[in-house]
């Protein structure tokens, strides 16, 4: 975990470099609740190195912190331990390939802009996030049990605040109500109480 860890460190400095305050501006695209398509798109596009940087990081800070869990767990064994960067993977691409569905079904073309980028946005910060734990995790390691809480505190805010400005950015832009209750329920809130609760039961 300490090479993967130094890798991570690297991404986040090459994005540093590649686009001076990124950090800075990470944190207020998160907290923007209108305008963040445009606020991205100006300020920090996604299809620049510095946002690949940052997701890079986010596979690398959030495998090491899958890693450090199964260390703690009883329960869990992996025959290949680099399975755990699919985790980070999976939960971006499955978020992704909702908000997609969703567009599809409710033919909302670009109305799904803003969450996709907010999904995107909020993976890169989490991925910053998740690389402190990671750091603190790995040298005081006896404290496990606080960083799984707080990891998963980490998570459930971040997509709780990610939901209601999704929502409320759809809803301002006409998209039916049945659809977003269809969206969060089936697709969003589901997977995330299984996720919650397999965390807390195997810890446990």
């Amino acid at each position: 975990m300490g090479y993967v860890l130094f890798f991570a460190f690297i991404t986040l400095a090459i994005a540093r470099f590649a686009r001076a305050g990124i950090y800075e501006t990470l944190v207020l695209a998160n907290g923007k609740m209108m305008g963040v398509v445009a606020f991205v798109r100006d300020s920090m596009p996604l299809s620049k190195p510095s946002s690949w940087m940052l997701l890079l990081n986010y596979i690398l800070s959030g495998g090491a912190i899958c890693y450090l869990y199964i260390q703690n767990s009883n329960t869990i064994y992996l025959p290949n331990k680099g399975l755990v960067f699919m985790a980070p993977i999976l939960l971006l691409m499955w978020s992704l390939l909702c908000l997609v569905l969703t567009r599809w079904l409710s033919g909302g073309g670009d109305v799904f802009a803003a969450p996709i980028a907010l999904k995107i946005i909020g993976a890169q910060l989490l991925g910053v996030i998740y690389f402190v734990c990671a750091i603190l995790w790995l040298f005081i390691s006896r404290e496990g049990s606080v960083f799984v809480q707080l990891v998963i505190v980490l998570f459930l805010v971040e997509s709780a605040f990610r939901i209601i400005k999704s929502a409320n950015i759809v809803l301002r832009r006409g998209v039916s109500w049945y659809y977003i209750i269809l969206y969060l329920c089936t697709l969003e809130i589901l997977p995330i109480l299984m996720v919650y609760y397999a965390f807390v039961e195997d810890f446990n």
